[in-house]
């Protein structure tokens, strides 16, 4: 039997075949309209392709040498609608037979025909397993330190091992077909690293109701992996991640009660987005919802999205269905949330995915808003410094979206955050690689003496508080007087008016990149817990503007290098034909626009193929690139451009230079050549490599085309090699016929 991609017919998620189209085979296509056909055949004849016609309906069968058959359905692809590309059904039968009754459940429309043929890569990892899990935790929203379970989400490794993001494997997999064969391992690779890292609480792992046809059959090979584990039925919550078109109701049915039936919990994903709706809801009855992500997105602020979050969660409580808010990125959510009763958190304020699950998440404090103690001035205060909290961190992540100035982010932390809590010194210390380092960034209170620019080398650091620091723990000192504190670090403290100090690391992709420190600088100070908590945040939101600065500005330096091989000649390293023409372009409209003078020299290296033929091209290209820094040599201003305009010819601009000035540089031009003294025995004017030169100059103006000027230096070139060569010919741009020689 022979197939587009020879796949178990019992169960698609259990194996995975290479495709055959790369062999010699028949390709049979039928078009869902006449229409479709006749555009097909057009195509067909006016490339003298072959093709037999079918009559019983819309369709034909054309003969394919190997990797022809992929060939043409990507040319198809090109021709038809969308419509057309999807409704258009093609099979292909290697080598010469007719298609038998077995061969039609191959069948696919053209455009998973086209998407399964590219998907090699796709097919090598799955044949090779290259796939791990990231695990992201789901914490108690009312203690975050409360860690509830784990979400699993699929990452790929491409041959070097590296990760590869899901999102182009789900979108490859869905259109190829392979979303069965992709599932069915990363559900497998779950309870792989869950076993491995002995991970606790709940899991919750995706599936793709596609990728299901008989659920006891089908996962029969993930509740074995399960059990082997040793992991409880109870602990694993399976979520429908095709809650976007739900399009076989009563198979969802049938695979969410077969997870019941063996003792599995369900959650239905995302809702709140595309068609996961109240109906399915009230469908499916899981017993976990995630509220998504966008719709969580600046609930706080956003009055659509919080009635709408509202009624849902009144819904989720009445119903007794556990509710997860995913995508939690500021405190100002998950307060919001909180006070509003839903049940457990996710997203990036706690923790970000990991290979290996995080053990420990933050805590972020609540404040309880109740009848009885909303009258406390005590209260009172707390509400509205937590208040002023959330606008601080607010405040800085909006910073670091808006701007990618680093010093501009930093400062701008340091000096809300002394306002905020009221204390006399805020400065950001950066680490250098030997450890030692400065005082980057500091906002001061009035009377107190700066440190910024501050510098320590404290050689003992890596071995004593490096480690401590890079855990992500924090330092509070109250009195440093009282502290019992060695008298050398006690005496540098003081130097530097020091009574109490908080410090918090600032880790920057598991680095410890540097400190945010408060300073008492007058009294004591006792620090609460609240500001402790709201120091790591925005430590976490200084990391994330480091990251942000170092990406744009490698960005920054990859464009500019870009740009420079783009306007660079690979062998002389001086400009390229497109850096001239762009050059030239924009100095021609400056200097008409301010009435400056523009010269243009072109230069030829005299009896260029007699020497590549006595000392064969790759003397010639060091020749090329020894005359290329000669004539670089000679130009003396920034504005001053030199390109290879072509071969052996090279191109001098000179802004705002008059004729004189561009004939002095032709000439020192030449006197750099000379002192080259290259060899040239077969020049029939030198015994060294020597240039003719064409020199001209012109006011550009509106009505004048750039052309002129380009057509007069080429001109003086011309005239320079028919008076003999090694010489300067100047041409003057009103007067194409007078000529100026000057050997």
């Amino acid at each position: 039997m022979s197939q587009i991609c020879p796949i178990s017919k019992t169960c698609a998620c259990r194996n995975v075949a290479r495709c055959r189209t790369k062999e010699a085979g028949r390709l049979f296509l039928w078009f869902p309209v006449p229409h479709t056909l006749k555009k097909v055949t057009t195509y067909l004849q006016q490339f003298t392709l072959k093709y037999e016609l079918m009559h019983e309906r819309p369709g034909l069968s054309l003969d394919c040498r190997p990797g022809q058959s992929l060939e043409i359905a990507r040319n198809l692809a090109k021709l038809l609608a969308p419509r057309e590309l999807k409704e258009t059904q093609a099979l292909f039968i290697r080598g010469a037979m007719q298609p038998q009754i077995q061969d039609f459940s191959d069948i696919a429309s053209l455009q998973r025909f086209i998407k399964l043929n590219q998907s090699d890569w796709l097919v090598e990892m799955l044949a090779t397993e290259r796939f791990t899990s990231y695990f992201q935790p789901i914490v108690s929203i009312k203690d975050t330190s409360q860690i509830f379970g784990y979400e699993s989400l699929l990452r790929g490794l491409d041959e070097q091992g590296n990760l590869m993001l899901p999102g182009p494997i789900l979108e490859l997999a869905t259109e190829a077909g392979l979303l069965p064969q992709l599932d069915q391992v990363a559900r497998l690779s779950t309870i792989t690293q869950v076993s491995r890292y002995q991970v606790s609480g709940h899991i919750f792992i995706n599936f793709a109701l596609t990728s299901l046809y008989d659920p006891a059959f089908c996962l029969r090979s993930t509740v074995e992996a399960i059990d082997a584990a040793g992991i409880p039925h109870d602990r694993v919550v399976f979520e429908v991640v095709e809650s976007d078109n739900p399009q076989d109701l009563d198979h969802l049915k049938t695979v969410l009660q077969y997870y019941r039936d063996t003792g599995f919990l369900v959650a239905l994903d995302d809702l709140g987005s595309g068609y996961s709706s109240l109906n399915l809801l009230h469908q499916l009855r899981p017993d976990f919802i995630k509220l998504d992500m966008e719709l969580i997105r600046d609930v706080h602020q956003d009055l659509y999205k919080a009635s709408i979050t509202e009624k849902l969660l009144e819904i989720t409580q009445k119903l007794n269905i556990q509710t997860v808010a995913e995508g939690i990125e500021c405190i100002e959510e998950l307060n919001w949330l909180r006070e509003r009763g839903a049940n457990l958190a996710q997203g990036y304020l706690i923790a970000k995915p990991s290979a290996v699950p995080v053990t420990t998440t933050p805590q972020f404090d609540a404040i309880a808003l109740t009848v009885a103690s909303a009258n406390s001035p005590l209260v009172e205060q707390q509400v509205q410094h937590q208040s002023e909290s959330e606008r601080i961190v607010a405040g800085v992540t909006q910073h670091i979206r808006q701007s990618l100035e680093l010093d501009e982010i930093l400062q701008t932390t340091a000096a809300e955050v002394r306002q905020l809590f009221e204390v006399d010194r805020v400065l950001i210390y950066q680490f250098k690689p030997d450890w030692s380092g400065l005082v980057a960034v500091e906002s001061l209170a009035e009377g107190c003496i700066s440190i910024l620019g501050f510098h320590v080398m404290d050689t003992c650091f890596k071995s004593t508080r490096a480690t401590y620091y890079q855990q992500g723990n924090t330092k509070a000192i109250e009195d440093t007087q009282t502290a019992g504190l060695s008298p050398c670090h006690l005496d540098l403290l003081q130097s530097l008016q020091i009574r109490a100090n908080l410090v918090v690391p600032i880790l920057h992709q598991e680095r410890l990149w540097g400190l945010l420190i408060a300073h008492q600088c007058r009294n004591p100070r006792q620090w609460q817990q609240s500001e402790v908590n709201l120091f790591n945040q925005l430590a976490g939101q200084a990391a994330i503007a480091i990251q942000q600065s170092e990406l744009y500005h490698q960005l920054q330096q990859a464009n500019q290098e870009l740009q420079r091989l783009a306007s660079s000649d690979g062998l002389t390293q001086v400009g390229n034909r497109r850096c001239f023409d762009d050059t030239f372009n924009a100095e021609w409209q400056r200097l008409a626009r301010e009435q400056g003078s523009l010269s243009l020299i072109l230069c030829d290296v005299d009896y260029f193929k007699l020497y590549n033929d006595t000392h064969g091209h790759l003397a010639g290209d060091d020749a090329l690139r020894q005359v290329a820094k000669a004539i670089s040599q000679t130009v003396k201003h920034p504005a001053d451009l030199v390109a290879r305009y072509g071969g052996e010819e090279f191109a001098v601009i000179l802004p705002n230079t008059d004729i004189e000035g561009a004939i002095a540089v032709a000439r020192d031009i030449q006197t750099n050549i000379s002192a080259l003294k290259m060899p040239h025995p077969h020049s029939q004017v030198s015994e060294f490599i020597t240039l003719s030169l064409g020199v001209a100059t012109i006011t550009p103006h509106s009505q004048l085309s750039p052309a002129t000027l380009i057509a007069a230096a080429d001109q003086g070139l011309y005239q320079a090699k028919a008076q003999g060569r090694n010489c300067v010919v100047q041409i003057d741009c009103k007067d194409a016929n007078r000529i100026i020689t000057n050997s």
